[in-house]
């Protein structure tokens, strides 16, 4: 029985909704015949090729639609068999009467017509015509009047039977029809050498049909025999293999390997396409271990998307407002390495832009990640500047697209050709017929090039090494190590061109992070980590640590910080209608959230449990290049810049009339104890339990405590009045969110529930639920004001 099912409806790889289900058969990429439109018909025959079997009709043709003769076909069969080598030897005598020495298949039709099936034992008889029977089946047996007729078109029927023939099957192991070669056609399509073909066994075959015959029957078990008949020719398969890349070096330098997760491959196969990286399946081996062709596994199904928005630890956003749920362990398989990471290894990583292909079981459930390296990714095809101002009306990057309308993103929010300005960058994902344009500008000093500045793979700027697209390199060339540069980068994070700061500024912005004399940005856009010195005196640069920052370099090894320019709200926030006053909430806009002068954090549109946020709760607004809202700074909206537990409050014993002498405030819940020094804090009562809001800043001898949250109690809470699937509390007298960073604490044992693991506050609320049906809730606030349950006591 055959090991592979060549389905009819997936004779080619179907992409349909961004679901790309593969054919058992592998396409080929760039194919040495290059008249086959089909990709399956592709495959079969460059398989064949690389075999010996076939070698088209001259160049790089091979004329699928084209007849095949009998004498060609038996050729085929003599060279699948692996016994060409002794065709000469048949050519001085005479079979058949219509195959004479002058005919240039004499050699193979005379050996086709020598090689007994085997194990056949004859005795069956057939018809006057087509492949007659004789005493003993053999491969043919001409038309049965002595000739042959080795230039007529072969029949599918002539063409079935010969090959059950080579599998060992006589006619004694067959049934009688109609036809002579009824039986054949049944047992070929039982056996599965058929699969993919729906033909009637008088038809004559094409050239290409043949190839799907011939490449069929390298799966397809012969007579008596569990191996595949590839094992006869010395070939072999390896199961469970995942291709990382069609396009690798070998250890010896041999260029157009492909590597998998069992190591590299030659092949003398053309290429393999790009589309079967990340596909895992089995891989066909020849005799000599190189890589004739790839089978994806047809249990599975690989879908290839695109990273659009800020990937989550549990979730990855993509193009189509969708989410793909992940755990952390998930595993990840990349281009440039035989060995996988983890999904929590990579996920800050990625930006909006990366092409992801995603393996989902038969039970839909995720796999693993294939991701393509960066170098890979973006190249010279796909990335480039808008160099000329645009007229707003035509794409500037249509060279990219090849002429086709593609979805336009620009830094991760939907947008028009009339949004691209001079200097964007474009970068086009071709699968998805997408493209991302980003706006990012860093503008600094020109620290260091490897591995030479002529030539540059890698920047250096602001203590960040960025890579260097193709389409940078004669911008570079421009400019010297030590010259002030404006970079201009892709949406993810490369270097795609470079002009002088006169022609374009900076608008990289950030949030900062300033420690005595050393500073630190990590970007909005591009993900980037900038680092540096500042020449800040310590109480200025104390005002800058934990807010939203220009950034840029004019000094080797230093930074230029300067607040972004933008004010607070005079009109509230209205989530709902996506309005701040009379101003459209951009649809990527982006919300980050302080506690007093606590550190700045990015929060998510869901954290925000009102619809409404007073003026006087954001303190900066930002827009982007349309007029739209696309950042937001709140003042302690959420509630969740705290870290709840037990509040121990720890006056300091020391006196020192030469310096300033601070307390100290320790919090203790799940996590252990984390413990604060304190310059002035409004309300904290030791003893209790609470929250402290963490500065960035250090105070004396520890990290500074900014804020404190008190909480309210509801007393006699039973376990049924909580939904923790959707993590929300129903009493007699509100209705609140459960923090998803809920704390849990046993006072019959005096111990905080552990909360390990992405899901684990969850976990740990099911276990103190559990546990007892008495139970003290704390909270923030009040649920029209935002407030959440932070603590769970068992009592």
């Amino acid at each position: 029985m055959s090991v592979k099912r060549l389905i009819s409806g997936l004779l080619a790889a179907a992409l349909l909704a961004g679901l790309v289900t593969l054919a058992p058969a592998s396409a080929a990429g760039s194919a040495a015949f290059t008249d086959i439109p089909d990709s399956t018909t592709a495959n079969a025959a460059e398989t064949l090729r690389a075999l010996g079997v076939v070698d088209g009709t001259g160049g790089t043709a091979y004329n699928p639609n084209g007849k095949l003769t009998r004498a060609e076909f038996c050729k085929m069969a003599v060279e699948i068999l692996g016994r060409g080598s002794e065709e000469p030897a048949q050519r001085n005598r005479t079979i058949f009467t219509d195959v004479g020495p002058d005919h240039w298949a004499r050699g193979y039709v005379n050996l086709a017509s020598s090689i007994p099936a085997n194990g056949s034992s004859g005795g069956s008889t057939g018809g006057t015509d087509g492949e007659g029977t004789t005493a003993s089946t053999r491969l043919i047996m001409g038309v049965g009047d002595g000739s042959f007729q080795p230039d007529r078109p072969i029949t599918y029927g002539e063409a079935v039977t010969m090959l059950m023939r080579v599998l060992g099957y006589g006619d004694q192991d067959v049934a009688t029809g109609i036809n002579w070669y009824d039986g054949y056609v049944g047992l070929a399509i039982s056996s599965g050498l058929a699969d993919g073909l729906d033909i009637s066994g008088s038809s004559t075959l094409t050239r290409g049909q043949a190839a799907i015959l011939f490449y069929n029957l390298l799966f397809t078990s012969p007579k008596n025999s569990t191996d595949i008949y590839l094992s006869s020719l010395g070939g072999s398969l390896e199961d469970n293999v995942i291709v990382l890349s069609t396009d690798a070096t070998a250890e010896d330098g041999t260029g157009g390997s492909v590597l998998t997760t069992s190591g590299t491959y030659k092949t003398d196969r053309a290429a393999f396409g790009s589309e079967l990286c990340g596909t895992r399946g089995q891989i066909v081996l020849d005799k000599n271990k190189k890589l004739l062709a790839i089978l994806p596994e047809e249990g599975a199904t690989f879908r290839a998307v695109t990273v659009m928005g800020s990937p989550e630890a549990n979730a990855i956003p993509i193009v189509g407002d969708e989410k793909i749920k992940v755990t952390l362990d998930t595993k990840v398989y990349q281009s440039d390495t035989q060995e996988p990471t983890t999904y929590e290894k990579i996920w800050t990583s990625l930006r909006t832009g990366t092409s992801l292909k995603l393996c989902f079981n038969g039970s839909g459930k995720l796999e693993y990640i294939y991701q393509t390296s960066a170098s890979t990714a973006a190249g010279e095809g796909n990335v480039m500047v808008a160099k000329n101002k645009p007229t707003g009306n035509s794409n500037p990057f249509t060279m990219l697209t090849g002429g086709k309308t593609p979805q336009i993103y620009k830094n991760g929010v939907p947008a028009q050709v009339s949004d691209i300005r001079q200097y964007d960058v474009g970068t086009y994902d071709k699968n998805s017929n997408t493209l991302f344009v980003s706006d990012l500008r860093l503008c600094g000093l020109y620290e260091d090039a490897s591995p030479n500045a002529a030539a540059p793979s890698t920047i250096t700027v602001m203590g960040a090494t960025l890579e260097v697209l193709p389409s940078a390199v004669a911008d570079l060339s421009a400019f010297k190590v030590g010259d002030k540069v404006t970079f201009l980068l892709s949406s993810s994070g490369q270097v795609a061109g470079a002009v002088s700061p006169s022609v374009a500024q900076s608008n990289a912005i950030g949030v900062a992070k300033v420690d005595g004399s050393s500073a630190t940005v990590q970007l909005l856009d591009g993900q980037l980590t900038l680092t540096g010195k500042t020449s800040m005196s310590a109480e200025v640069a104390r005002q800058f640590s934990g807010w939203l920052v220009n950034v840029s370099s004019y000094s080797r090894g230093y930074l230029s910080l300067s607040k972004v320019n933008g004010s607070s709200a005079t009109r509230e926030l209205d989530l709902v209608a996506g309005k701040l006053g009379d101003k459209t909430l951009s649809p990527g806009v982006r919300f980050f959230e302080q506690a007093g002068n606590g550190a700045l954090a990015e929060i998510q549109r869901d954290d925000i449990t009102i619809d409404k946020v007073p003026a006087n709760k954001v303190t900066y607004v930002g827009y982007d290049w349309a007029g739209r809202v696309d950042k937001l700074v709140l003042n302690d909206v959420t509630g969740d810049r705290y870290i709840y537990g037990m509040i121990y409050y720890i006056p300091s014993d020391q006196e020192d009339e030469n310096a300033t002498v601070y307390d100290h405030v320790t919090v203790e819940n799940s996590g252990g104890s984390q413990s604060f020094t304190v310059f002035y804090l409004d309300g904290v009562k030791g003893g209790q339990l609470g929250g402290i809001a963490p500065g960035l800043s250090q105070l004396g001898d520890g990290t500074e405590a900014v804020g404190y949250m008190s909480l309210r109690t509801l007393n006699g809470v039973q376990r049924n009045q909580f939904d923790v699937d959707n993590m929300m509390l129903t009493t007699n007298e509100m209705v609140i969110p459960v923090s998803d960073q809920v704390e849990c604490y046993n006072k019959a044992t005096g111990q905080w529930y552990k909360a390990e693991g992405e899901d684990g506050h969850q976990e740990a609320l099911k276990q103190i639920l559990a546990f007892s049906n008495s139970l003290t809730v704390y909270y923030d606030r009040a649920p029209e004001q935002g407030g959440k349950v932070r603590i769970v006591v068992a009592e």
